[in-house]
């Protein structure tokens, strides 16, 4: 991923469509060859693995009539054209996703070489694509021999020196000190700051905080928190592992399976094995652990090797999610890891992680997600992860047993994605100096100045500043973010976290001798690596920051699992807010491993009698059954199929869909969702408009009701989806009895009650006319602004244009005063907000700091309608339209031009347009074998044309419809740049 410059793809079009080079090969190639989603994915585990290609066309009007795969046991065997594994022949198909493998059984480890070839719309095949390969991953439990190792309970050089429990203002307090070395055990401890852990109430009915100043590994700390948050000490060096081998014969290739109950890095002779971080990433570890394969043939040499290793807590036993909680899935990190070498005589060889492997103390001191790494140079142990290196005075790591779940990664890893150098530094207080990196991003950085050998440097992160320059802290909550290194010289040094991530764009640094320069601070921004897949711009520069705020949203929240935030003690997979930005994820990057990975985690948290949490993974203290966050184990897979046409995983996910509404039946009062709703959010953080809960809750029971009958119908279950579309019907008739009133006002009569009516189909064509009404002019009685919250939002602008009111609709997207999109970016944001009104320079940071993050892509979720109305560009879910793709760009409004680049799982298609007085152009790229049905403005048809010449005439378009107002064109795959003479009168149509 790059960092956002939108760059349109240049559209300025040939007269003339290309002609072959050779008249019997065909037009069309194929590349960008996928398996299961994964570009040359080594551990893949499903037993029919699918494929996906992309085509390129020499020629206008192009499309795939047949296909050949072919799949080889080795490239010299794919390059002989034999498919020993798997020949597909000729199939008549235009079919470029979701083609299921059907060779031979596949066995653990066996590497598929695979290529493709299309034929034209001649008939003509096309050249070969370029080989892609994809290898089995390790498909039975007896297919691992390796073990469970740890460093084993060690010594914490840690004593408490004093602890006071006392009122916020000091006035009261109790010396606990004894009572909590009494709790403290050899792993450190975390403490709930609460009556029943330290031992009774200081001062009944006022809100407490506890202190602890410690000494750990001979310095000085203080960590404190308030009532009902936890205070963390330190959990032990995490330590060094290694395994020294040889290698005694040629080496024909190597595989390294490797995981962690938290997270790892792992070195093969010094080299660190791949660029994922945090890996293996969050699940339930008690349901499932993920591994991840890696080709290390390359880094093997015959005699002496070595494999190192680190262990953090991460997920596992670190914290995770609210109320400081941790050890929530064990006590502490373990390693497993299995390298596979095979050899060119055709013998094998295994190391394990194994009872042989070695451990000593190093120097990280501590590693947590939310408290951040303390790393002491002077700990380190240069080579320690060399092949000649002595560790014969290391302690032996400890075997553990463990009964895991191991299943392959089928996502892409956490990766750096991009970096970005501080641009300015500051001194707000002496020695302390502010670095501004002008993004919010979430990762860590990587420091490179000189310190002064034994004095620590202490590293702050956060999303904003205090009105007098100086780092703000307090949206954190229980996260303290620091990041502590300490030199162990004089000498220039080069360092970065390896074990944690932080939400921020200000970074503090302290301990230092004399004022560095910008440069010593590079952020280093985090994010599962999944592909981009869209670019927008438009006229309004204002606009095209609130792009690039979702993307940089998204990319910081889509971390392993899809975040509510990255900054505070949270950062956990909360379901609403996923599926109300789904629709805007996919249009900028390729979220379908992402999110299939996901909905595992998803049913994974699914209670047995198919309740949802609002969160997955699943962690202590959250609810079940909360309407809008538990729909999304519904709405997720169905939109996933919607926009990658992923029937595999509907099918997958259906069971727990029907569980989820049939939860919601047995738990609702004549199909009205009236109780046992959970934390029963609703439209959270609407402003002053609360949708009445049982009605938000009957519309999206409505809703799930109405997503598991059109899955049934996708899947065939043909009776089943009758029975649960007569209960949509039931429902819907449920809902309006008791929420519409006969002059069509719902009950709360705010934007969302309307927005959700609409949206859901629940209203009666009269009473959508009047819920319109209702809507728009609610709308402007509040000077065209919102009122919503995460929930009503995502279908806000959807419902205006969708109904005939697209002016309303852009009045919305460009106003500035609060609440509004760009209400942030006017205060210069970089990333969505999470409050309407997070921060404003006249009152300063939103005083609810409990709940007002800065990075938070919710409201993000306009972001799909600017692709697929402003812009233009949607898929055509109906098959009555002849067309893939519906271009219908809104050029009614204030904008003078617009565009967008959209790579689907079908190609890439984008449109450009721009208008003025007297013109309007239209650039618009249909990929190879779809079509789009294509709407532009025009007096009519004669003043259209293509590429310089009538539109009637240009190859690949057919004109449909003209009206005198607009033209209906089904424009064929290929580049085009229609004109339309505007000098005449033009009649605005209404309706999209």
């Amino acid at each position: 991923m790059h960092r956002i410059t939108f760059v349109f793809t240049s559209l300025v079009f040939a007269l003339c469509t290309l002609a072959p080079a050779r008249a019997d090969i065909g037009a069309l190639t194929p590349h960008s060859l996928r398996c299961e989603y994964l570009t040359n994915p080594l551990a893949i585990e499903e037993p029919h693995p699918r494929l996906y290609w992309l085509l390129d066309a020499s020629r206008r009007a192009e499309h795939q009539s047949a296909y050949q795969v072919l799949v080889a046991s080795t490239p010299d065997l794919l390059a002989q054209h034999r498919g020993d594994l798997w020949d597909s022949g000729r199939v008549e198909s235009n079919q470029i996703a979701h083609i299921e493998y059907a060779g031979k059984p596949l066995a653990s480890r066996q590497p598929c070489h695979w290529k493709v070839r299309a034929w034209d719309r001649y008939g003509r095949a096309g050249p070969w694509s370029e080989p892609a390969v994809w290898e089995m991953g390790l498909l039975a439990p007896e297919d691992w021999t390796a073990q469970w190792i740890e460093a084993g309970p060690g010594p914490v050089d840690l004593t408490i020196t004093r602890a006071v429990y006392s009122t916020e203002d000091g006035a009261t307090s109790k010396d606990v000190t004894s009572h909590l070395a009494a709790l403290l055990n050899n792993r450190g401890g975390d403490f709930a700051v609460t009556n029943d852990t330290l031992g009774g109430d200081p001062a009944y009915g006022k809100k407490k905080r506890l202190r602890v100043e410690y000494m750990h590994e001979g310095t000085l700390h203080t960590a404190e928190a308030a009532e009902n948050q936890t205070v963390s000490l330190p959990t032990g060096r995490i330590p060094y592992l290694r395994r020294g081998f040889t290698v005694s014969k040629p080496i024909a290739r190597a595989r390294l399976y490797t995981t962690a109950l938290g997270v790892h890095e792992i070195t093969l002779n010094g080299h660190r094995i791949g660029d994922d971080h945090l890996s293996p990433g969050w699940t339930d570890y008690r349901k499932r652990v993920r591994y991840r394969a890696h080709d290390v043939t390359a880094l093997l040499s015959r005699g002496p090797n070595a494999l190192g290793a680190m262990v953090g807590p991460g997920w596992f036993s670190g914290r995770v999610g609210l109320f400081g909680i941790s050890r929530f899935y064990g006590d502490s990190p373990a390693l497993l890891a299995q390298l596979e070498v095979s050899y060119t005589d055709g013998s094998t060889e295994r190391i394990i992680t194994d009872s042989s492997w070695k451990v000593h103390a190093g120097p990280l001191l501590m590693a947590d997600m939310m408290k951040g790494e303390t790393y002491d140079a002077r700990h380190e142990i240069p080579g320690w992860n060399a092949a000649t290196f002595d560790d014969s005075e290391w302690a032996t790591a400890q075997t553990r047993a463990e009964t895991r779940n191991l299943q392959a990664e089928v996502s892409e890893p956490v990766r750096i994605i991009e970096e970005l150098p501080a641009q300015t530094v500051t001194e707000p207080t002496p020695g302390a100096f502010i670095f501004d990196l002008e993004q919010n991003m979430v990762g860590v950085v990587r420091l490179t100045l000189r310190g002064r050998a034994g004095r620590p440097i202490t590293i702050r992160h956060g999303e904003m500043l205090n009105p007098d320059g100086t780092l703000y802290t307090a949206n954190l909550r229980g996260a303290p973010s620091i990041d502590t290194y300490t030199p162990a010289s004089d000498a220039e040094f080069t360092w970065q976290p390896r074990f944690t991530f932080h939400g921020f764009r200000y970074v503090e640094l302290t301990g230092l001798d004399s004022r560095p320069e910008p440069g010593a601070v590079t952020g280093l921004a985090l994010s599962s690596d999944m592909p981009d897949a869209g670019t927008f711009e438009c006229s309004d520069p204002r606009i095209n920051q609130l792009q690039s705020n979702i993307v940089w949203g998204l990319r910081g929240n889509y971390l392993s699992i899809p975040t509510d935030c990255p900054q505070r003690d949270e950062r956990m997979g909360w379901m609403a807010d996923t599926q109300v930005f789904v629709p805007t994820a996919t249009y900028n990057s390729d979220i379908a491993a992402f999110m299939t990975k996901w909905m595992t985690d998803v049913i994974d948290a699914q209670r047995e009698d198919g309740a949802h949490s609002d969160v997955a993974p699943v962690t202590r203290g959250l609810t079940y059954g909360t309407p809008a966050w538990a729909d999304a184990g519904t709405i997720v897979p169905w939109l996933l199929y919607e926009i990658y046409g992923d029937k595999r995983l509907l099918e997958r996910c259906i069971d727990s869909m029907i569980k989820w509404v049939e939860w919601c039946r047995t738990h609702s009062t004549n199909l009205l969702r009236d109780r046992d709703r959970g934390n029963d959010y609703g439209d959270w953080l609407s402003i002053s408009a609360d949708t009445p809960k049982d009605v938000l809750g009957t519309a999206y029971f409505a809703h799930s009701a109405d997503l598991v009958a059109r899955s049934l119908r996708v899947l065939g279950r043909v009776e089943e989806a009758e029975r649960y579309e007569r209960l949509f019907e039931d429902i819907k008739a449920a809902f309006n009895a008791a929420y519409v009133a006969a002059d069509g006002r719902i009950k709360g009569d705010t934007q969302t009650v309307y927005i959700l009516g609409l949206r859901f189909n629940l209203l009666s064509d009269d009473h959508r006319k009047r819920a319109m009404e209702y809507l728009v002019a609610d709308i402007e009685s509040k000077g065209n602004r919102l009122s919503t919250g995460f929930v009503g939002v995502s279908h806000l602008l959807p419902v205006l244009s969708g109904n005939g009111k697209p002016d309303v609709a852009y009045k919305l997207l460009l106003q500035d005063e609060f609440p509004s999109w760009l209400y942030s970016v006017k205060h210069g944001a970089t990333t969505i907000w999470e409050r309407w009104n997070g921060y404003t320079p006249e009152t300063g940071p939103h005083p609810d700091i409990g709940m007002n993050s800065f990075n938070h892509y919710a409201l993000g979720s306009c972001g799909q309608w600017m692709f697929s109305d402003v812009a233009g560009i949607r898929e055509s879910q109906d098959p009555r339209t002849r067309a893939d793709w519906l271009i219908r760009p809104l050029y009614h409004g204030p904008l003078t031009s617009a565009g967008a680049e959209y790579r689907s799982i079908r190609g890439t298609v984008a449109c450009r347009w721009s208008k003025s007085d007297s013109e309007f152009l239209l650039h618009l790229r249909v990929p190879p074998n779809t079509t789009a049905l294509l709407r532009i403005p025009g007096g009519g048809i004669a003043d259209v044309r293509e590429s310089g010449v009538p539109v009637k005439n240009a190859e690949g378009v057919a004109v449909l419809l003209n009206d005198g107002g607009t033209s209906d064109l089904l424009v064929r795959s290929g580049e085009y740049a229609f004109r339309v003479d505007l000098l005449k009168p033009v009649r605005t149509p209404t309706t999209r």
